[in-house]
């Protein structure tokens, strides 16, 4: 395990990775965290916590920069808050710590290779739009809402490649994105408290280390007008988390 500033160094380095490829704090950080040591039960409401704080924080930002669809937060917390209301008592209450882990390893996996095929179709994404009726958004966010309460992550990365084909340029992509998960997870973090609780020796390096990345990563994001560019760095951080999944699942089930 960690201490404070390891922690906070990591958070910041994977929330200036989050904001400006549109995600992978915690679908990095969870799986990372479990090869660590830490149980999944105890990460995940510190990743919510984490993410509530950096999301609106950095959402402010983003606002500020003129990076947000205000409809489209709409719509998706409309699928994202029950799904993460569901997701959170189905991991908190129901699931076994194992099952946690499987869970988390996995989808970063499947995120990991997501991300990595994205990265090569960046350029057809910005020119395929599909029409965005409201149940689109909707659906988006119960998938994504789910996702972010039973496993930390995977989130950004689904959320702002289905924003981009539906028509949202890549900058209001993520500054969209990050204002929705913040608010997705305030609820994930109420329902924890009472669930499971908190760890302040993880949940405070790691909101700390967040909120200092986000007004940079905003700022870097609006300044370049980064549009998930060059390819190569999607590629190198879809491999990053797919190769942690990986080793988190074989530690999981016992091989290493």
């Amino acid at each position: 395990m960690l201490d404070f500033m390891p922690l906070l160094l990591l958070a910041f380095l994977l929330e200036m990775v989050d904001n400006g490829l549109g995600g992978g704090f915690g679908t990095i950080l969870s799986p990372l965290l479990i090869i660590l040591g830490y149980q999944p039960k105890v990460i995940v409401p510190a990743i919510l916590v984490s993410e509530t704080v950096s999301g609106l924080w950095g959402g402010g930002w983003h606002i500020k920069f003129r990076n947000i669809n205000f409809k489209a937060v709409g719509l998706t917390l409309c699928g994202s808050l029950i799904a993460m209301a569901i997701a959170t008592y189905v991991t908190g209450s129901i699931l076994s710590s194992s099952t946690v882990k499987q869970v988390i390893s996995i989808l970063a996996v499947i995120m990991g290779i997501f991300v990595v095929v994205r990265s090569y179709l960046v350029k057809k994404l910005e020119n395929i739009h599909l029409k965005n009726h409201p149940s689109t958004f909707v659906l988006l966010g119960a998938l994504i809402g789910y996702n972010k309460g039973s496993s930390g992550g995977n989130y950004g990365p689904f959320s702002v490649t289905a924003y981009m084909v539906l028509g949202l340029s890549a900058a209001t992509a993520i500054g969209t994105t990050t204002i929705a998960e913040g608010i997705a997870c305030a609820l994930g973090v109420v329902m924890y408290s009472q669930i499971t609780g908190f760890v302040l020796g993880l949940a405070l390096p790691i909101t700390l280390g967040a909120f200092i990345a986000d007004p940079i990563s905003a700022w870097v994001n609006n300044g370049l007008k980064l549009k998930l560019k060059p390819p190569f760095h999607g590629r190198l951080i879809g491999v990053a988390m797919t190769l942690v999944g990986v080793i988190a699942l074989l530690k999981t089930v016992g091989i290493i």
